[in-house]
């Protein structure tokens, strides 16, 4: 009966995706952002002096280096977390603000989404700096210990991950800091843990299984260009696969948001937020006990 819930709050999310489809945009700004962040690594990395083996230091685990490097390397690492959190949220923290006007009746626009998003700008970078910290620290810890250690730095990263589930929409709607935004998410949380974690993991094979089929499809565009051996109908094939995964992405991002902002909402309130049904929702609040 979970399972089934979660494909209809993925099937009602479509749905409300939708009717603004133009919040597409924002995933796929961040999608553009995180390139030129990689690009402008890259980069640096090519330009910069040994700045590939400072990073490589952090996460190369057979590999021993003076505490000098061991620091600028957790430095390095450090930037580049702060980076792609911090365009990630932004650009999330847009698109679950245009979710929630639209499920308090209102009809969003591009313009709203930057403006909240900007709105909540001090709070996304804090959010950026406090997780991106965390995400250091686990990554120093994990290289340093045994396998154990390890297990037990990615459970605890699992679980980090399980507890700022919420922390996007708090964000969007509430404007509170890093510590605040965490524990109200942990609150939610409780209050939805079967419907926030079964929703969220069949979006994501949803989305495997649509990538499954776009690769079998490639796969046979592939092997008729090689029977007909036409370089032409090879370099098509390939194009198209790589634009349909890219597209999927997009769609599965955005997905993810407005089913999580749908969820906020009838956490905090009680109310089936406008495009979902009471059926999908109606065990939410209840889940815990």
């Amino acid at each position: 009966m979970r399972i089934q819930k979660g494909f209809n709050i993925t099937r009602e999310s479509w749905q409300v995706l939708r009717k603004d489809r133009e919040l597409l945009v924002f995933p796929i700004l961040s999608a553009i952002a995180a390139t030129l962040i990689v690009a402008t690594i890259v980069s640096a990395g090519l330009l910069i002096p040994n700045f590939g083996q400072l990073v490589k230091s952090m996460l190369d685990e057979e590999r021993t280096s003076s505490i000098g490097e061991q620091s600028l390397g957790i430095a390095c690492l450090f930037v580049i977390y702060f980076v792609e959190w911090s365009i990630a949220v932004y650009f999330n923290t847009a698109l679950v603000g245009c979710a929630l006007i639209r499920f308090s009746g209102g009809d969003p626009t591009i313009k709203d989404g930057f403006r909240i998003a900007t709105k909540r700008l001090p709070q996304v970078l804090a959010w950026a700096l406090f997780t991106s910290a965390v995400g250091t620290i686990l990554s120093a810890i994990e290289k340093n210990l045994g396998w154990f250690g390890k297990l037990v730095v990615r459970l605890v990263g699992l679980s980090w991950a399980v507890a700022t589930y919420f922390v996007v929409p708090v964000l969007a709607e509430e404007g509170v800091g890093p510590i605040t935004a965490v524990r109200r998410s942990v609150g939610l949380l409780r209050k939805t843990w079967g419907e926030a974690l079964t929703g969220n993991i069949v979006i994501h094979l949803a989305s495997w299984g649509v990538a499954f089929i776009l690769i079998g499809s490639g796969l046979f565009g592939f092997t008729l260009a090689v029977f007909f051996e036409s370089v032409v109908m090879a370099v098509a094939t390939g194009a198209i696969l790589v634009l349909c995964l890219v597209l999927m992405g997009i769609v599965t991002s955005a997905l993810r948001q407005v089913f999580l902002a749908g969820l906020y909402e009838y956490a905090k309130t009680g109310s089936v937020p406008d495009g979902f049904s009471e059926n999908s929702m109606r065990g939410a609040l209840t889940t815990s006990r």
